[in-house]
């Protein structure tokens, strides 16, 4: 059993859950709020997601997408979704650290958030902050672009858990105006987001404002 703290909507929290699901374990995602005291207890750093897995009695608590990840892909999915050659899983670490620190961050906070999120609460959004920051989240995907022009998934041949991380992230990017025409002019985004999301284990992590992605 695998208990999932998260944000209610969350693009690490839906990371989890697809390696979860793609693992074939039963899992459950429990709403957290990341500044309560307890959950201080999960992850000193007080971040999201942090998990706790029970097998045969034993609880282990783990934070940091980037370990939860290959933690249950290596002991309930076999390693399936990291390459066994040297190169290629170098590749998929490198493209996961890629999410993690440079396309993750600048999307989430420069676009994601203000565009969907400060709406919801009522609130404008600072309009002069996404464009200031636009460029450079067009330079990024740029990046992955260049990428994916040269190899069908990001760690070389095969969907790997840097397609997981990075699809989850575009998908946010995507539910935006912004995001949503910078990736139009993506074709090898465009062809690779489409051939993720016909993968079960992220058909079975949609979200419900996710409108379906097509090449």
């Amino acid at each position: 059993m695998l208990r999932i703290y998260v944000a209610q909507i969350s693009t690490y929290g839906r990371i989890v859950s697809t390696v979860a699901e793609a693992a074939g374990i039963k899992h459950e995602t429990v709403p957290t709020d990341s500044k309560a005291p307890e959950h201080r207890a999960r992850h000193p750093f007080m971040k999201t997601p942090a998990v706790e897995i029970t097998d045969n009695g034993q609880t282990i608590a783990m934070y940091e997408s980037a370990a939860i990840c290959p933690y249950i892909d290596d002991v309930y999915n076999n390693g399936d979704l990291q390459p066994s050659a040297p190169l290629e899983r170098a590749r998929m670490r490198q493209w996961m650290a890629v999410t993690d620190h440079y396309v993750f961050p600048l999307t989430e906070e420069r676009l994601v958030l203000p565009r969907i999120v400060v709406p919801m609460m009522g609130r404008e959004p600072r309009e002069d902050l996404i464009r200031e920051a636009l460029p450079a989240i067009q330079y990024y995907i740029q990046v992955v672009e260049d990428r994916l022009r040269e190899t069908p998934f990001l760690a070389g041949t095969a969907f790997s858990l840097a397609d997981i991380f990075m699809y989850c992230t575009m998908v946010a990017v995507s539910l935006t105006p912004e995001g949503k025409a910078m990736l139009g002019q993506m074709p090898g985004v465009q062809r690779w987001m489409q051939a993720c999301s016909t993968q079960p284990c992220l058909e079975a992590t949609r979200w419900p404002m996710e409108s379906e992605i097509k090449g």
